[in-house]
This record gives structure tokens, C-alpha cells and sequence, in this order.
């Protein structure tokens, strides 16, 4: 029998497990699909919200600012990249300055730094915003990095500590028992767990729908991203993004946000539409034409544009989208039903829920280890330990790791400098890649401006190699999506 029981393996979910690994528990984490982090935290922009515009008092506002901290020191122990760049709301009209003292009131109950800025004073922190700008929120303690990677980061490290992962486990069932609870996976399989906390993200409702009769719905919101090349990525200091409004298709967004990733890339978006599937992932035309007309108008009032240049409309490499898991709640949806003791939701946890996720999870461990009251596990260690990726090596450190590993000499995505070597270490290490985009999300090997078209191949080839299987039956993602027909000619 498990001890615990996590349904989904986005950030709540790794969070969960990585801080339950802190004790000498059972615990299993289940993966509906053919990798983790598949679903909403793949999607993510990858923002560090400081904290300043959940409403005080809700579970938003409860996790997100702790999260943020968090989300640091996270980074920091598990060796993952990110930028505290500041987050800067502005506004250029009247209503947008109401909102601007709107949400620095909101800060101040939410115990966050934030500050309303008008000229001539914004033009000494922003210099190359737009004139038309009247203000601006400048918040110091938000900041950027890579959803998946912290996500893979936290499973890793959950991994080393004693957590087991299965992937392409969709739990179709869940009953109570006199000990705790019955999970079915897959539709056959039944798995024993004294407890189950619910990460499932966009079928959080459909799993705590199984057992309690406290309901709630998930509203997927679609959003999209579209990627910039990173030619213009050194105007831009800090998340910029306009003040909250509802959008023409219907839903609302935080605001249209320019955002520099921690690869050098800039993420334009989102939008937000109301979806029947929390699966949908296609980039829809509506979707590219919001942003790319928004970002058009609004380019003057940003640092890449205030020079008189025009919206780059063809150094868009690429557009991806995915699906917040709204709750018709509200508000994250947190903590034992009063009907079914031991299970533990962390559902409806859309933005800023990446953001919280280490808080998130923080709490619903300490649920977990207050019902079971476990051992410590003390040869528990928080640290995971990564090879500098080689584009941010110094020439002396890349000489070094050639001499080491000759593969590093390969260069096998010349758009994003990926080695051979990486390749090879990102299908090696803990809870691996299988499939082609397994290895983009944990390299960045076809993320770059051809977008794979140079790269993939080779990659294809690399995985045949390391998991010793003909490449008709590498995948791009895992299933049916295998990237080969059959063979060109008889050998």
C-alpha cells in the first residue's frame, strides 16, 4: 500500500512530492500523459508573480506571495536558471491608472513590494517606455523562468529522494476504503494509498468529483504565446505588461505581457477564451491575430518599439497555447472535502498557481504528514546538481567539458548551441526523455529559429541509439505520434 497518492505531475504536483520526499513515505505521483509536466504548467509563460494583484484573502493571494519566495530558493537549490527582473504594469489612459492604484492597494494587503510610478520619475527606472505611458506599477520582486524545467527539476529531485513516477497513468476511478482509498489507473489497474491529493490540474474537478459530493467545475481558459526571436531580447529590462481588461473573445487576462525568457527569447500574450476540452493545445488563428494586432499598437509603448520601430511580425519563430484550469470557484480550490477525510485537493490552480506552486505544496504535504505523522527521512537532500548548459559556458569551460566528453564537441541544434552530449544526458538523467519534444523541453534542441527543422533528425536518431529502439518507433510526443512512416527503400 502507498502512503500517498499524487494525481498529476505539473508544477503542484512535483512541488507536492518533492516536499513529501522530505519524510519516510510511500508516495506515487501519476501521470495521465507521456511526460510530466504535460499539461497546463507546460503551457505556462514562466512569470514569477510577485503577488500584488490576487484579491486579498482569497487562496490566490494566501499562496501566491510565499510561492514567490519560494519559487527563488527552489531555483537556487535545484540549479535552475531564472531572472528577478521586476514586473512593470503600465497604464496609458485614465481607467488604466485607476487599476494601477487598484493593485497597488491590493499589494499592500498581500504584504508585497509594489509602487506607482508617474513621470517624470518612471522615465528614470524605464527610460525607453513609450511617452503615452501615463504610469506604471513597478513590482521588484517579479520575475521570469522555465515552467518545465523547474517542474523536471522538483521530479528529479523528488526521484533521487525516494518518489515514484509513472507516466501514461490516467486514473479513471477513486473509492474509499476502510484504510484510505482505491485508485484505478488505466481503467484496470487498482492501487492501495492511505491518502490522495489531487494535482490534476485541468481534471481536478473530475477526481475530486469521484469522491466527494462538495463539487466543483473547471472552466478551461485557452490562452496563447507567440515566441519572438531573440534579436531584440536586450531592450527589453523587466516584464512588461499593460493593466488587466477583458478581452474581445471573451475571458480576461492579466494584462498582454512582452516577457524575455531565461533563453533569450521574448513570449508575447496571452489571450484568454472559454474551451469545452482542458487539453486543447491547437494555436488557433483568432488567438495569433489578438496578439499580433495588440502588440502592433501597442509596440510604440515598449522598449523595443520606442525608437520608432515597427512590430517584428516576421521574427515570430513559433506560437504555442494551452489551457488554465479555471475553478468556478474562483479561487484555488484547497484542502480535505468535509466528506472524504485523507483526500487532499489542489485543484483550479491556474495563474498564478505556478507562481504558488511550492507553497501549494507545502500546505497540502503538511496535511498529509499531519494525518500520517511520518518519520523524518534525514538522508533527504534538497540539492540537484546540473551541468552548465554549454551556450553559457565561457570558452575555457567549454574546452574543459570537451576534454571531458567529446560529444560536447557536437554541435546538434546550431540555433540554440545544444551539444550532442546534452541529448544524451536529458534521455540519461532521472525520469528521462522519450520522444523528441521530451528532449526540446528539457535542451531547448528545436526551440530556436528553424524551430527543429535542422536539428530534429539527428535528435531522432540520438534517441534510437539511447533507448535501443528502430527510429520508426521514436515518437514526436509520445502515443501514436511516431515521426517516421516507415523506410525510405529496402536495405
Amino acid at each position: 500500500m502507498y502512503d500517498v497518492i499524487i494525481v498529476g505531475a505539473g508544477s503542484v504536483g512535483c512541488a507536492t512530492a518533492r516536499e513529501l520526499s522530505r519524510y519516510r513515505l510511500r508516495v506515487l505521483v501519476l501521470e495521465k500523459g507521456h511526460d510530466l509536466c504535460a499539461g497546463a504548467s507546460k503551457c505556462n509563460s514562466g512569470m514569477i508573480h510577485a503577488g500584488y494583484d490576487p484579491i486579498p484573502g482569497t487562496n490566490e493571494a494566501k499562496f501566491n506571495a510565499p510561492g514567490c519566495a519560494l519559487m527563488y530558493r527552489i531555483c537556487d537549490e535545484l540549479e535552475v536558471p531564472y531572472l528577478k527582473n521586476g514586473t512593470t504594469v503600465f497604464a496609458t489612459d485614465e481607467n488604466g491608472m485607476r487599476e494601477l492604484y487598484k493593485l497597488e492597494g491590493f499589494a499592500k494587503e498581500n504584504h508585497v513590494r509594489a509602487e506607482v510610478i508617474t513621470p517624470p520619475a518612471l522615465y528614470e527606472l524605464q527610460p525607453e517606455i513609450g511617452k503615452d505611458v501615463r504610469g506604471i506599477l513597478w513590482v521588484p520582486d517579479g520575475g521570469t523562468t522555465n515552467p518545465f524545467t523547474v517542474t523536471f527539476a522538483m521530479a528529479e529531485n523528488a526521484f533521487a529522494n525516494g518518489v515514484e513516477f509513472r507516466k501514461e497513468a490516467r486514473v479513471t476511478g477513486i473509492g474509499k476504503t476502510g484504510d484510505g482509498f482505491q485508485v484505478t489507473v488505466n481503467q484496470e489497474e487498482v492501487l492501495e494509498t492511505r491518502m490522495v491529493v489531487n494535482c490534476a490540474g485541468g481534471h481536478s474537478d473530475v477526481i475530486n468529483n469521484m469522491v466527494s459530493e462538495t463539487k466543483f467545475r473547471i472552466i478551461p481558459r485557452f490562452g496563447a504565446h507567440v515566441v519572438l526571436d531573440r534579436k531584440h531580447s536586450d531592450k527589453l529590462t523587466t516584464t512588461l505588461m499593460e493593466t488587466p481588461h477583458d478581452l474581445p473573445g471573451g475571458g480576461h487576462t492579466k494584462g498582454m505581457a512582452i516577457i524575455t525568457t531565461t533563453g533569450g527569447t521574448m513570449l508575447l500574450g496571452c489571450d484568454a477564451t472559454e474551451v469545452d476540452d482542458p487539453d486543447f493545445t491547437d494555436t488557433r488563428r483568432e488567438s495569433i491575430e489578438q496578439i499580433v494586432d495588440y502588440f502592433k499598437k501597442a509596440w510604440k509603448d515598449l522598449p523595443p518599439g520606442s525608437d520608432g520601430t515597427p512590430f517584428p511580425e516576421d521574427e515570430i519563430i513559433s506560437i504555442f497555447g494551452g489551457c488554465r484550469p479555471h475553478a468556478d470557484t474562483n479561487d484555488f480550490v484547497i484542502g480535505e472535502p468535509d466528506d472524504a477525510p485523507g483526500f487532499v485537493n489542489a485543484g483550479g490552480t491556474e495563474s498564478p498557481a505556478f507562481t504558488a506552486c511550492y507553497a501549494i505544496g507545502q500546505h497540502v504535504a503538511g496535511i498529509c504528514v499531519d494525518r500520517l505523522k511520518p518519520p523524518v527521512n534525514e538522508s533527504f537532500n534538497p540539492r540537484r546538481h546540473v551541468k552548465k548548459a554549454f551556450r553559457d559556458m565561457t570558452n575555457e569551460e567549454r574546452r574543459a567539458a570537451i576534454a571531458e566528453n567529446p560529444d560536447y564537441a557536437k554541435i546538434v541544434c546550431r540555433c540554440e548551441m545544444v551539444t550532442e552530449a546534452e541529448i544524451r544526458g536529458a534521455i540519461r538523467r532521472p525520469l528521462g526523455a522519450r520522444s523528441i519534444s521530451e528532449v526540446k523541453l528539457r535542451t531547448r534542441a528545436g526551440m530556436g529559429r528553424c524551430q527543429g527543422g535542422f536539428c530534429s533528425p539527428r535528435v531522432l536518431e540520438i534517441l534510437s541509439e539511447e533507448l535501443g529502439i528502430s527510429p520508426l518507433e521514436v515518437t514526436q510526443c509520445g502515443g501514436a505520434s511516431k515521426v517516421l512512416a516507415g523506410p525510405a527503400c529496402n536495405a
